[in-house]
């Protein structure tokens, strides 16, 4: 993603140059979730918390932290642990916003796990003195 060039406000980028860098960030191939056999007989909900979730601004390319929860029921899937590391890993270089972030993990997670139920938190650090929390769940 070194060939990107980031500006220092909003205003310094194009609205089809802003589009193409929101498109770059939601189809970033990430690597994928290894499921792993859930045979448990019970309706439990399991709750991941990550609170080093890092990505990059798509206007000026400074770090954006997160903190990340995904709680879910099984079906008959959970993810393998490391590889769930992994795929969160590999937003560190990535420039996206934070509402495409928690959708992306969202879509992935949905598709990749298949659980019956699912929740995805994503809390923003500060910016401008704004906080931002995003959730989805079904």
């Amino acid at each position: 993603m070194s060939e990107i060039k980031y500006g220092n406000k909003m205003e310094d980028m194009q609205g089809d140059e802003l589009l193409e860098r929101v498109k770059l960030g939601w189809n970033f191939k990430t690597p994928p979730l290894t499921p792993m056999p859930y045979i448990g007989k019970i309706k439990q909900a399991v709750t991941y918390q990550y609170n080093e979730l890092v990505g990059l601004c798509p206007v000026t390319g400074i770090l954006d932290l997160y903190k990340l929860g995904i709680t879910f029921i099984p079906g008959k899937w959970v993810p393998e642990l490391k590889t769930l590391k992994m795929y969160l890993l590999s937003f560190k270089d990535l420039p996206i916003s934070h509402e495409h972030l928690q959708a992306k993990i969202y879509k992935e997670f949905k598709e990749q796990v298949k659980p019956k139920w699912l929740r995805v938190e994503l809390s923003v650090a500060v910016r401008g003195g704004i906080k931002t929390d995003i959730v989805y769940e079904d």
